[in-house]
């Protein structure tokens, strides 16, 4: 059986370092952690031999290292003021992000991933979708605003590309990228995560799946694929509790509802919309009713666009929704005071 993820370089040569854990099956597990002792107190009790039931009391010694004035620390940030106020940054659990292709979803998660990065949390990227390289140049634009398009076809000078680089390089240095197999087990997915949390001086790491569809197709074991999409959900769900971190996975939508941010859109079964703690949706305003793009091929890349960032559910307070503008040349989000009412 081949391994689950493919060879990979030993760095990107931006900063951004991948995974040697990725590709050696044999590496060692990582030591316990910090946050191995933050799980909580009553489900230890539940899992020791003549354990007895945990009542409510039990859990209260838990509130204050969760919900306390110090707790707030500890909780990922979000690149996006709109989430930070409504859900108080991404907590510990499973978030789902979704919209149609070009609503800047890619862009979303590396946004967050340099964030988190930069409030000192470890990141681990797994890619199912784009090779390590290509996403290293696009967060290099996005946080250094250049223009991909030049970036991409060698037009900009080596000193504006040499102080970019030199300006991320710590941040970059916090995000592991793995291109990943969709054979890739969910276990090899925490020893990773682990390993990122005891090379860190954080107890949490944000884990970003992009995207999920894929990972579920990589181990057919149902004959109908929402089986796999539920299995994978499970396992997702599982991992961020086992690591009291977040999960932030990308999801397609299906064609009868693209781009429109609705539950029932997400592409699979309704285990993700059940499944998930928070759900969001990025949907492109200024599309066309006829499901066609921008009359000119330059405005895809120059063009900034209206996008309506839409919580639709969250476990962790209201729902509610805030008009970002997104610019394709940098990959760069511009978050407006202007809110735009859910569509219902």
């Amino acid at each position: 059986m081949n391994e689950p993820v493919k060879p990979q370089p030993e760095a990107t040569g931006q900063g951004l370092t991948e995974s040697d854990a990725a590709v050696n099956p044999a590496a060692d597990k990582a030591p316990a952690t910090a946050s191995d002792g933050r799980k909580n107190s009553a489900l230890r009790k539940l899992a020791e031999p003549q354990a007895r039931l945990a009542t409510a009391s039990d859990y209260l010694p838990d509130l204050r290292r969760e919900y306390g004035a110090d707790a707030a620390a500890e909780v990922v940030p979000s690149a996006f003021h709109f989430l930070n106020e409504n859900m108080g940054g991404w907590r510990a659990g499973l978030h789902l992000l979704a919209g149609e292709p070009g609503s800047g979803k890619t862009a979303f998660t590396l946004s967050n991933a340099a964030v988190a990065a930069r409030a000192g949390f470890p990141v681990l990227y797994l890619s199912f979708d784009v090779h390590s390289e290509f996403l290293v140049m696009r967060l290099l634009c996005q946080q250094a605003d250049l223009d991909c398009r030049k970036m991409m076809d060698g037009a900009l000078e080596d000193a504006v590309l040499d102080a970019a680089m030199e300006s991320q390089a710590e941040i970059f240095s916090r995000i592991t990228v793995v291109e990943a197999d969709p054979e890739l087990p969910d276990e090899k997915v925490e020893e990773i995560a682990r390993q990122l949390i005891a090379a860190s001086e954080r107890d949490r790491v944000l884990v970003i799946v992009d995207y999920l569809q894929i990972w579920a197709a990589g181990s057919r074991q149902f004959t109908e694929f929402r089986h796999e999409i539920a299995k994978l959900m499970t396992a997702m769900r599982r991992l961020a509790l086992s690591l009291d971190s977040p999960v932030l996975a990308v999801s397609s939508q299906n064609r009868i509802h693209q781009g429109e941010a609705i539950l029932t859109s997400l592409e699979g079964t309704t285990d993700l919309e059940y499944s998930a703690d928070s759900i969001s949706f990025l949907v492109n305003v200024e599309r066309p009713s006829s499901q066609g793009s921008y009359t000119h091929p330059d405005e895809l890349i120059s063009k900034s666009r209206s996008i309506s960032l839409n919580l639709r559910k969250n476990r962790f307070g209201e729902t509610g929704s805030r008009m970002v503008k997104f610019l394709p040349s940098t990959g760069a989000f511009n978050e407006e005071t202007v809110r735009r009412p859910l569509t219902r």
